[in-house]
């Protein structure tokens, strides 16, 4: 494959990956504040599928970068790349640390007539609007890196 092809293919991928991560991530959290629990049980149902959709993207970005990045002779351990490559863990741990929150506003909707988390104390939570600037900004960072190319050691 040719390398500008499997760059796009890269680049696509991981814009993909990242609309489907931030955008209904941000809208999954408004509607959670809203305290609309008809409204968070619809849309929350829908969030583990979306989020694995966006996880396969960010696999498949990842993978198109390596081949890209061998088929261009790219130097893998270069220091630009060594950041994105600490970049992208971060970004996922925070995307992780959103998902983790989600499932337990899923489980305050499940658990409301049971002994389960209060739906508010979840909801009130500091830890989505975290992990989304934290989403946003490792995000910001990895376009950088991806189109600076700093030298940083």
């Amino acid at each position: 494959m040719p390398y500008l092809l499997l760059k796009f293919l890269h680049v696509a991928s991981m814009f993909l990956a990242t609309a489907l991560a931030v955008g209904p991530s941000v809208l999954l959290y408004l509607i959670a504040r809203s305290g609309d629990v008809d409204a968070i049980r619809r849309t929350f149902a829908h969030a583990t599928s979306l989020f694995r959709v966006g996880g396969a993207f960010y696999g498949l970005g990842l993978l198109f970068g390596l081949v890209a990045a061998l088929n261009g002779q790219i130097d893998l351990a270069a220091s630009w790349l060594l950041a994105a490559y600490v970049l992208v863990g971060v970004l996922i741990a925070f995307n992780l640390g959103f998902e983790r929150w989600a499932r337990r506003v899923e489980e305050a909707i499940e658990g409301a007539a049971a002994a389960g988390p209060d739906l508010t104390t979840v909801v009130r939570s500091k830890a989505p609007i975290y992990a989304l600037a934290g989403m946003v900004t490792m995000t910001l960072l990895i376009v950088l890196v991806m189109v600076v190319k700093p030298t940083v050691f």
